[in-house]
């Protein structure tokens, strides 16, 4: 691997985990463009949940979460 294309996809994995980050445990497909690729990465996440009672408001958390890279695609 070229130190270029090793540069591009660090790029992309910055570009992919900032906009996870964004989702808060929202299941999504998304594409992230690069100079000479793109990427179509799914993700999806569990979430668990507490309804609450009298004395605590209801929460969430993240129990479980996948991330794929479904597609990469060349740009000539």
């Amino acid at each position: 691997m070229t130190t270029a294309a090793h540069t591009e996809l660090q790029t992309m994995a910055q570009q992919a985990a900032t906009y996870i980050a964004r989702l808060n445990g929202e299941n999504h497909t998304f594409e992230i463009e690069g100079e000479t690729l793109i990427a179509e990465i799914c993700y999806e996440a569990e979430i668990g949940e507490d309804a609450g009672d009298y004395w605590t408001a209801p929460s969430w958390w993240i129990e479980r979460e996948q991330i794929h890279v479904e597609n990469l695609i060349a740009i000539y």
